[in-house]
This record gives structure tokens, C-alpha cells and sequence, in this order.
């Protein structure tokens, strides 16, 4: 059997009774799968183009065993934070897979990026991207940057769900 299910009452994650890892861990517990990430990964991954990059969003889980089975995946990783990107290069993750994304990147932040030479910075505004410009510069360093662009377009769903428009966050 795999992944989350029951076996006369009693509740297993894989082939591991969870009543039993409570009475050697203690609860509450968190508790992961490897076979069934291995399994999930492994079907996003079918969907996608040999050329895509599949890259995990750190802020929903930033345990370094889960990183570092992603990465042995071949997963990339989507960080938001200079600590998310060290934990995935303490993982073994591949700095050539990794996106630096979100608002309020400090200066410290983008220095790591820039000195580990990670794959993608993404600057939220014109700002960012003078700053990032400036560090690199005085590091000497080339670096590979992305713009979220919104292009002002009206999918015509609901309100509280559009993106795309002038007045939205995401494009």
C-alpha cells in the first residue's frame, strides 16, 4: 500500500502505523511521505515539457529532507527569502534551479543571490531592478533577472479572482 490509508481501523502512512510514530515522537507530529512526493513530483513532471523547469514554492515547506528530495528529483525551487535560498543550497540543490521571487528582497538578500550566481532573480519593480543592477556591478557579477508584467487584460472571471488587470496584483 502507499501513502495515507487505513488497515483494520488504524490509520498508515505508507507502511507505517501512525499510532506507533506517535509513541516514539511524541504528538502532534508532522509527517511526510517520500514515496508519495516522489510519486506527485513524478506526474507534474510527466506533464511538463522536457524543457520546462519544475520549481517547488519553499514557502510552503522548507524541511531540508523534503528539499533535498526534491532536488535529488531534479526539482527546481521558487524561494522568497535569502534563509529559503541557503536552505536549499544546504540541501544540494542546484543554484542553476533556483528562483529568487517575491516583494521586500533586502540588500543582504540579493547580495547571496547574486554571489551564489542562482538561476533567476525576479524584480518587483523598477527599483528592485536599479538595485540589483548596482549590487551586481559592484560585485562584479552577472546576473539573469525577470519582470512580472501585467498586461491589462480582463480574463472575465470573478472579482475576487482576477488577475491580469491594471488595478491586480498578479498579471
Amino acid at each position: 500500500m502507499k501513502g495515507l490509508h487505513f488497515k483494520e481501523e488504524v490509520l498508515f502512512i505508507d507502511n507505517l502505523a501512525v499510532i506507533d510514530l506517535a509513541r516514539e515522537y511524541s504528538s502532534p507530529a508532522f509527517i511526510y511521505s517520500s514515496r508519495e512526493i516522489e510519486e506527485n513530483f513524478s506526474r507534474y513532471k510527466e506533464g511538463a515539457r522536457e524543457q520546462d523547469l519544475i520549481c517547488y514554492a519553499v514557502k510552503a515547506n522548507s524541511n531540508l529532507s523534503i528539499l533535498k528530495l526534491l532536488s535529488d528529483l531534479g526539482s527546481g525551487f521558487d524561494v522568497v527569502s535569502g534563509n529559503e535560498l541557503k536552505k536549499c543550497l544546504l540541501a544540494g540543490a542546484d543554484k542553476n534551479k533556483i528562483v529568487f521571487s517575491g516583494v521586500g528582497k533586502t540588500e543582504e538578500e540579493l547580495k547571496i543571490a547574486i554571489n551564489k550566481k542562482i538561476l533567476l532573480i525576479n524584480c518587483e519593480s523598477e527599483s528592485e531592478a536599479k538595485l540589483v543592477n548596482n549590487l551586481a556591478k559592484k560585485l562584479r557579477k552577472k546576473v539573469s533577472i525577470g519582470f512580472r508584467l501585467n498586461p491589462n487584460i480582463d480574463a472575465k472571471t470573478h472579482k475576487n479572482i482576477s488577475t491580469g488587470k491594471a488595478e491586480n496584483k498578479f498579471g
